[in-house]
């Protein structure tokens, strides 16, 4: 049953199968309910489009219920002749209820893959098809319809309005924060690279409606990506903190620099793109054993075909003195590594087992006067350093530097664990 006002009414629909709101002019998102044993009651998104009195809807809702509601609002509501249904892929979520839809001679499209598959499964196929891209016109606009390569399934299209810079996704795309959900059918190799050449082939895409969860912008195809590109492509950074939070929960402040940023410290890390691998330590950590049980970790990203330039730690005051430790054990040339306030005049007569290896970045403070530049232990250093550079920041916040989530040197901690040395 509707809700509100005429206009209201004429703008939106909800009842317990389906609801219907608009995202843009012309531009609505239905969401219709799956019954699943695995994941329970589910959400399903489909779009319509509408223009001078003309229709299309993107995937048949998943149940006969909500398909009717759906023509009768286009029909009576909005007065409106549909034009097409466009099935983006074989699941039940995208044709569930596409009899109905022919019961009102309304013409249905899919790709021929789709509709082999479909038939496979001894359900209704879509009537009409194409073999990669479909052009129609809805009005006075035109609608894209086109296969760009397998991820969710491997018949799975997207469908994209240039006038309106609106893109149906389809399951293909996931809602911010997603997990990677059904993947009974998935091709997760190459979900990533065509989810890229989605962005690349549409780059003036606005909003975005994928096939379950909340539409957003383009952000969406750029979170789809990292979620599924393959281990090896990926940048790893594990963060190693300084001493106090070993003995101090992470709202304690210290008596003299305030609270460590430790959450919005990996969150800046995490907004470039960067895996992150960080856990608060508690305790006095032995800096040596510690090191070791990254080195181990880093072993096994290695074993799993990552670049090792792809690897880097960073760490701060004693997370920094770890971190040159896992340098040493590790014997990686081409590993990179961050120190962050953690070398001293004293260093190598107090750790002289420490040798650097791979490519080493050193950042100090120059108010901070405990600390200080790493040439000294570059020299001494018995093995391979490929590349080494030095920033001396002027922040005058004294050790506290290290304490912020600042960009003076997180985002050069990004650039060298993306390889600008």
């Amino acid at each position: 049953m509707g809700c509100g006002s005429k206009e209201q009414l004429v703008e939106s629909f909800q009842s317990e199968q389906l609801k219907i709101e608009k995202i843009a002019p012309g531009t609505y998102q239905h969401v219709s309910y799956l019954p699943t044993q695995q994941y329970g009651k589910v959400p399903c998104n489909g779009m319509i489009f509408i223009d001078r009195k003309e229709a299309i809807v993107f995937d048949a809702p998943s149940n006969d219920t909500a398909a009717l509601e759906l023509i009768n609002w286009l029909k009576n509501d909005k007065t409106v002749s549909i034009k097409g249904l466009i099935v983006n892929h074989f699941h039940v979520d995208c044709l569930g209820s596409l009899k109905s839809f022919h019961d009102h001679q309304i013409p249905s499209y899919a790709s021929e893959k789709t509709i082999e598959l479909a038939r496979e499964d001894n359900v209704t196929v879509p009537k009409n098809s194409f073999e990669k891209k479909l052009e129609l016109k809805i009005g006075s606009a035109s609608i894209i319809n086109e296969y760009l390569g397998a991820g969710h399934t491997q018949d799975n299209i997207v469908s994209y309005i240039p006038r309106e810079k609106v893109l149906f996704g389809g399951c293909i795309v996931k809602s911010m924060n997603a997990g990677k959900g059904n993947l009974h059918d998935a091709h997760t190799a190459d979900w990533s690279h065509t989810v890229q050449k989605i962005k690349e082939k549409f780059p003036e895409i606005r909003q975005v409606i994928p096939g379950h969860g909340k539409s957003g912008g383009p952000e969406l195809l750029d979170y789809t990506i990292e979620l599924f590109k393959p281990v090896q492509d990926k940048y790893y950074l594990f963060f190693l903190h300084n001493r106090f939070l070993e003995t101090h929960d992470l709202e304690e402040p210290h008596f003299k620099y305030g609270k460590v940023e430790y959450s919005a410290i990996i969150d800046k890390f995490k907004a470039s793109g960067i895996e992150v691998l960080s856990e608060h330590r508690r305790g006095n950590i032995e800096p040596k054993t510690y090191a070791q049980a990254i080195k181990k970790q880093i072993d096994s990203l290695l074993q799993s075909g990552v670049a090792p330039a792809n690897i880097t730690v960073v760490g701060t005051s004693k997370g920094g003195y770890i971190a040159q430790y896992v340098s040493t054990f590790a014997e990686n040339p081409n590993l990179n590594f961050v120190f962050i306030g953690s070398v001293q005049e004293s260093d190598l007569e107090s750790f002289p087992e420490i040798n650097f290896c791979g490519n080493i970045l050193n950042i100090n403070e120059k108010s901070d006067t405990f600390f200080t530049s790493a040439a000294a232990r570059i020299k001494s250093s018995k093995l391979k350093i490929r590349s080494y550079q030095e920033l001396e920041l002027s922040t005058g916040l004294e050790h506290g530097f290290l304490f912020k989530a600042l960009d003076d040197w997180i985002n050069p901690s990004i650039d060298w664990a993306k390889g600008k040395y």
